[in-house]
Order: structure tokens, then C-alpha cells, then sequence
């Protein structure tokens, strides 16, 4: 920098000298945010201490010429667009959002939640009260994923969530990823209660709705006992049809009189169809409620004369003791 007659510095020189340490200085703000005020107040498990920024060295260890972020060259942070943006997952169930960042240096990620602009994450920190979030991240295995684990999600948990990069104090990358949380539904088809010959096909059909994902695995109950159908030699097996409307069949056959009792359909731990199953042993239905009706008018009519019987017996006494 040449200078001039009159001692001073000449404009231009002094203003490129002005930006490039501006420029060496940008990098640390959001470093300096993040170990001051509010933020490191809230951080759960964050260190008290902290020590001030280093700055980045012009060349490596290894005597390697190393970019500065005002180079054109300079490779900064940037997303991994393989990770999907569209995120389903079942009421009550984890959901993951994933985030790979590249080239992170010496940035720091963040999770957003949209919807209040809530910080949910700051590096491997949770900033929330919410114990259902946590970040996973493994510098030694994957050092470039950042997830976003939500536990037990809700439908209220549905909505745009935001992965960010501290590339600029007041405008950083983002990588946004949408969650939808479903209820599922599901029904047995037909009546609530059947009848069914001994030795004949227990056929119950169920049908789960708002299940886009399919999961990997719908139980059968009977009993509030799991059914095991996975032994080839049993007389139980399913057949399942998965989509966004999952049909699933059970087929009992052989049926004996071990196999009376409620049977249920469980796609997920808040989705639940039953139905009860009676086994007939040669009689109609129609016998066995009329066997029933029977049974119940004979024990309406016995207590009525029981009844009718005590209250002769205590009027009479009331009689005999007022000749008395």
C-alpha cells in the first residue's frame, strides 16, 4: 500500500482493507451468538465455559494453501438433496427428519420448527422443553447427517420443519422438510358379533385407512393374546393387501370351540377393530337367542313369585298380629 505525500493513506486501498476484515470477522458472529445471551442460556447440556473464536488459519498443517470464505473458490456448506422432504409417520409413532451437510467447516446446524419459529436443535444441543426432540448425530460414524428424531408424534406435530446452516448471521441456508402425522383408522368388516359352525372358516376382513407408510406389521389379537401365524403347520394364516387403504384377512380354519372369543385388529397402538366370534355346535343362532330369551324370562318369573311368595308371608303376619 503506497502512501502519500501528505502521510495518508490512499481511499481504495483503505476501503479493500475495511471489507477483508469485515469478512474475517462475519464468520465468527454467529459463533459469538451461539456461546452468548439467550442462546447458550437455553442450550440443554451445553458446556458454562467457552472459548473465543479462532480464526482460520491461511494455510493448513501440511503447509496447503487453505480458502478463505471470501474467495471465490471457497466450497461453504452445502445440503445434500437425497434426504426426502416429504416425511409421513403414524400418530404415536418416532419420526425422522434426515439433513447432510457438506462442507460445514466451522458453521453450526440447527432444527427449526415453521410453525413458531422455534429452535428445537443447535449443534448436538436441544433447545427445548419438549423432551420428544433430540437431534442424532455422530461426528466419528456420519459426521454429515444431522436427524431430527421426534418421539411419539402428534398430529399437532405436523407441519414444515427447517434444517439450517449458520452461513450468514441474518440469512442462512435452509433445507426444509414437511412431516404429516396421520391417525389410522381401522374396521372389521360386518357384524360386531358372528356365529360359526364348528369346523368351518373363521374369515374376518380389516380395513385401515389414512395409512400411507403401510406398516410393517399389523397384529392379530384374540383373547387379547397375539395370534401366531407365522408356523407353516398352523391352521391360521393372513393375507395382506398394503396401500393407502390396507386391507388385511384372517383365516382361521378348522375352527373348534378353543376359538370362541374376541378377536382385534391392531395396526397401531390407537387404531383398534373387534369383533366377537361364537362357535356353534350343531344349534342355530336363532335357537341359542331364543335359548337365551328363555333362560331370562324363566329367571324374571322365578324372582317375581319369590317375591310375590315374602309378600303373602308378611302380610299375613301383619294380620295374624293385629288378632292377636
Amino acid at each position: 500500500m503506497e502512501i502519500s505525500s501528505y502521510g495518508r493513506c490512499r481511499f481504495p486501498e483503505v476501503a479493500q482493507l475495511v471489507v477483508l476484515l469485515l469478512l474475517s470477522q462475519s464468520s465468527l458472529l454467529w459463533g459469538r451468538i451461539l456461546r452468548n445471551g439467550h442462546y447458550r442460556n437455553g442450550l440443554r447440556g451445553m458446556p458454562l465455559g467457552f472459548h473465543d473464536p479462532v480464526y482460520i488459519p491461511t494455510y493448513t498443517p501440511n503447509g496447503g494453501r487453505r480458502h478463505v470464505p471470501w474467495e471465490p473458490n471457497y466450497q461453504g456448506p452445502t445440503f445434500d438433496s437425497s434426504p426426502p422432504q416429504n416425511v409421513t409417520a403414524l400418530k404415536d409413532d418416532n419420526a425422522y427428519l434426515h439433513c447432510i451437510v457438506h462442507n460445514i467447516g466451522n458453521k453450526t446446524v440447527s432444527w427449526i420448527r415453521d410453525a413458531d419459529l422455534h429452535i428445537l436443535t443447535v449443534a448436538q444441543y436441544t433447545y427445548t422443553a419438549d423432551d420428544r426432540f433430540e437431534v442424532i448425530h455422530s461426528p466419528d460414524t456420519n459426521a454429515h447427517s444431522w436427524i431430527l428424531k421426534i418421539k411419539s408424534v402428534q398430529p399437532r406435530d405436523s407441519g414444515r420443519y427447517e434444517c439450517q446452516v449458520n452461513t450468514h448471521p441474518t440469512d442462512p441456508i435452509t433445507f426444509p422438510v414437511y412431516l404429516s402425522v396421520f391417525v389410522p383408522t381401522a374396521r372389521i368388516i360386518g357384524s360386531p358379533e358372528r356365529y360359526v359352525d364348528r369346523g368351518s372358516t373363521i374369515n374376518l376382513t380389516c380395513i385401515i385407512n389414512h395409512n400411507p407408510d403401510s406398516p410393517t406389521e399389523i397384529f392379530w389379537y384374540h383373547n387379547n393374546k397375539v395370534i401366531n401365524y407365522d408356523n407353516r403347520d398352523s391352521r391360521v394364516s393372513v393375507i395382506t393387501d398394503r396401500g393407502p387403504v390396507t386391507k388385511t384377512i384372517l383365516l382361521i380354519h378348522d375352527a373348534h370351540d378353543a376359538a370362541t372369543g374376541t378377536y382385534s385388529c391392531v395396526p397401531s397402538p390407537s387404531a383398534t377393530a373387534s369383533v366377537r366370534i361364537h362357535i356353534l355346535n350343531g344349534e342355530q343362532p336363532a335357537a341359542m337367542q331364543t335359548n337365551k330369551a328363555s333362560i331370562f324370562r324363566s329367571c324374571v318369573s322365578q324372582t317375581l313369585l319369590l317375591h310375590l311368595g315374602l309378600c303373602i308371608t308378611h302380610l299375613t303376619w301383619i294380620y295374624l298380629r293385629s288378632r292377636l
